[in-house]
């Protein structure tokens, strides 16, 4: 069951929340780099890494709050930290397995932000689940246009496809019940489309949303109508 929701404050403070924990660092990684974020650059320090956990410590020395990605080489988004005020340091761990992937700094945590690539060689990580299936729609307005979400269930693994028909940048974030962003479609400018594949480990009610702000209002898209939720069945 798909419900449309005009707000998700509890919901986004419960994601912040769990991104904080998921983002701190229990020495269980099997390498680490560092990145350092800046106005105009996002810096790592090594170009190669073994596969496997990898911690990557975020500095943001930028004049403005700023977030880390860590991309595929398809631009789907790995993981993030958001939140990141000037001056301070947090730990993004993530799971990789051999391939070409980026991290992308973004000052403000708007617009493109900036890329850095970086290379992961050898034989450990765990990769990903393949998608069963693609749900493929569009963001126009403040609205998701064609989002089926009536019948997904635990276990399975799905590629969202999301299609920018309208006149600003959006994203679509995929929130667990507990809050905790599990995948995202990052920021895509209008005529552009983007992918982000999502497995749902249980059933429950989980979020999606878009918390970029509209320039015009200044509001969180969330506020706008882009959020909701769906049930997943167990």
């Amino acid at each position: 069951m798909f419900r449309n929701t005009r707000s998700r404050t509890l919901l986004a403070a419960a994601a912040v929340v769990a991104t904080l924990l998921s983002a701190c660092s229990f020495g269980s990684a099997d390498g680490t780099a560092e990145v350092t974020g800046t106005d105009d650059d996002c810096i790592i320090t090594e170009d190669e890494l073994a596969a496997g956990k990898i911690d990557f410590e975020f500095t943001n020395e930028a004049d403005d709050i700023s977030e880390l990605y860590v991309l595929r080489a398809n631009g789907d988004v790995v993981s993030e930290v958001e939140n990141v005020t000037t001056g301070t340091s947090r730990t993004l761990t993530v799971d990789l397995v051999e391939g070409d992937y980026s991290v992308q700094c973004k000052p403000g945590q708007t617009g493109d932000g900036f890329s850095t690539p970086f290379e992961v060689t050898g034989e450990g990580g765990t990769a990903q689940a393949a998608p069963g299936r693609t749900i493929t729609f569009e963001s126009v307005d403040f609205t998701y246009e064609d989002l089926d979400l009536s019948d997904v269930a635990a276990g399975e693994t799905i590629r969202f496809e999301m299609t920018n028909t309208g006149s600003q940048a959006h994203e679509f974030e995929v929130l667990d019940p507990n809050g905790e962003a599990i995948g995202e479609v990052a920021s895509i400018e209008p005529g552009e489309t983007g992918g982000a594949t999502v497995t749902f480990e249980t059933g429950g009610t989980y979020g999606f949303q878009c918390i970029l702000i509209d320039p015009v209002s200044g509001k969180e898209h969330t506020m706008l109508g882009m959020s909701g939720e769906f049930d997943v069945a167990g």
